[in-house]
């Protein structure tokens, strides 16, 4: 079912109270008009308007084209590129966009990308999410069970958003509400607070969503898209038993009839894909993803912006079929000098229109599971399995097998066996390079040849116009 007209109307309509409020140049906690006016007893009143703002929620995340310029949102490419571009993962072609600043770890608290792209849009999209739930909690005409389906979709999405603040800037503020007066004036809140709402959003999820997706496509959280990204979270928390549950409930469970790996590796990021466990799609009539649109240029002889660095384009082992399938070169010769400039290739349709979209955004797939219980196994010394889930992904991309070759790996051995693979498999995917470098506290030695490395760099800064509006809220450190 693709976002067709109707979806994106009926959806964003409802919505708009929410939206329009943020779309400019308005901050998370500016809302002209306080959410409990929007008229929830004609919004959701039924299950059919209800279903349409829940749709309303994953038709945001990749950016809109309601007016002449299009905007482009968190999920769109922001957390791609500057993710990529703050890990050793991508660089720049040019010093004239937003993301040179996360590259040499300069980001001025006025930087665009960072409050809109990132921190603007993030916070917008938890309070769709709060909006969503509050007004499916005292709607007397939604049936209980929509409701339950329902709630538990804002919640996985408020989940996402959360999980993406508390990665990037460390304590934040937690609105669970709508009410402005009181998001305005919201302190910071310990990271681990926010991963605990994070938890109980995801798990009620688990609990409440079925197996089956809503629609032909895989755009709608289901229980197994809560469960994978539960895993993640588990995974963060270092809570290995919990994470190898919730991965191995996706892979044993889910995988024997609704996932699978893609042997042919063209096949992974398309929307017919059944690695895909969640997939968000882009809005309109457009054939293309903001990553193609982004990464790949306009032709042969034309530079890339955005680079695979060369220490990330060295550690494809030799055979390896992703460095075929996944990533392109363009040569070029200027000024008598020649050099190869490579860039990612997961999504190759850049441009064009029509109602038949065969690529769309992956935001949750199969592959991660098998790696997220790797490393989960090996910290608990479940050596053995752990070579055999990191096996399931060395085995499709052609390269040689650790039961082979180093079945007798030690637990630190395989830890950085698993590590180089999430390097060569998720580069240019919402950012798990930044996020593996700081979650296992590598980041420090890893980047410390980038351009004004610092320790404080591993956490972006809090906009200066929020800071100057909310007398509780305070500067992460290293940032004027």
């Amino acid at each position: 079912m693709n976002l067709n007209k109707t979806y994106l109307q009926t959806g964003l309509l409802l919505l708009s109270c929410l939206w329009l409020g943020f779309s400019g140049c308005k901050k998370f906690v500016e809302v002209p008009t306080p959410i409990d006016q929007m008229a929830s007893d004609v919004a959701f009143d039924n299950d059919a308007k209800a279903a349409s703002a829940v749709r309303g929620l994953y038709a945001l995340l990749i950016g809109h084209y309601l007016g002449p310029t299009p905007a482009i949102n968190a999920y769109g490419i922001h957390l791609q590129t500057a993710l990529g571009v703050s890990a050793d993962e991508m660089e720049l072609s040019t010093t004239s966009n937003s993301y040179h600043e996360f590259y040499i770890n300069t980001i001025n608290s006025t930087n665009s990308a960072n409050n809109l792209g990132l921190w603007g849009t993030l916070y917008n999209f938890v309070f769709n999410s709060n909006a969503v739930i509050e007004n499916l909690e005292k709607s007397k005409g939604v049936t209980e069970a929509s409701r339950k389906q329902f709630l538990a979709e804002a919640r996985f999405m408020r989940a996402a958003h959360f999980f993406y603040l508390v990665n990037l800037y460390g304590d934040v503020p937690m609105p669970i509400g709508t009410d402005y007066r009181v998001n305005a004036n919201l302190p910071r809140v310990f990271a681990d607070e926010i991963y605990k709402l994070i938890v109980e959003d995801l798990k009620y999820a688990v609990n409440n969503l079925g197996p089956a997706y809503l629609g032909t496509q895989r755009m709608r959280a289901n229980k197994y898209a809560a469960c994978a990204l539960l895993a993640r979270v588990y995974l963060y928390r270092e809570e290995w038993a919990n994470a190898e549950e919730q991965a191995g409930t996706v892979i044993e469970v889910a995988g024997k009839t609704m996932y699978d790996m893609e042997n042919d590796l063209k096949k992974t990021f398309l929307t017919s894909s059944k690695e895909v466990i969640l997939q968000l799609q882009q809005p309109g009539n457009v054939l293309y993803t903001w990553d193609a649109y982004n990464f790949v240029p306009s032709s042969a002889i034309t530079i890339p912006t955005y680079l695979l660095t060369d220490k990330l384009y060295q550690s494809f082992e030799n055979g390896d079929l992703r460095k075929v399938e996944w990533l392109r070169t363009n040569t070029i010769t200027t000024a008598g000098i020649t050099k190869s400039y490579h860039y990612p290739y997961k999504y190759k349709i850049s441009s064009g229109t029509g109602t038949t979209k065969t690529e769309s955004n992956v935001f949750l797939r199969l592959s991660e599971q098998y790696l997220i219980r790797a490393e989960a196994r090996a910290m608990q010394n479940k050596l053995n399995l752990a070579i055999n889930d990191l096996d399931v992904i060395r085995k499709r991309s052609g390269i040689s097998l650790i039961a082979d070759k180093n079945p007798g790996a030690t637990q630190g051995q395989l830890l950085a066996l698993i590590m180089q693979e999430r390097f060569v498999e998720f580069f240019s995917e919402y950012g798990h390079r930044w996020l593996d470098l700081k979650r296992t506290g590598k980041a420090d030695d890893v980047l410390k040849d980038k351009p004004n490395w610092r320790p404080e760099a591993k956490l972006f800064p809090i906009p200066l116009d929020e800071i100057n509006r909310n007398p509780f809220l305070i500067q992460n450190q290293g940032y004027n």
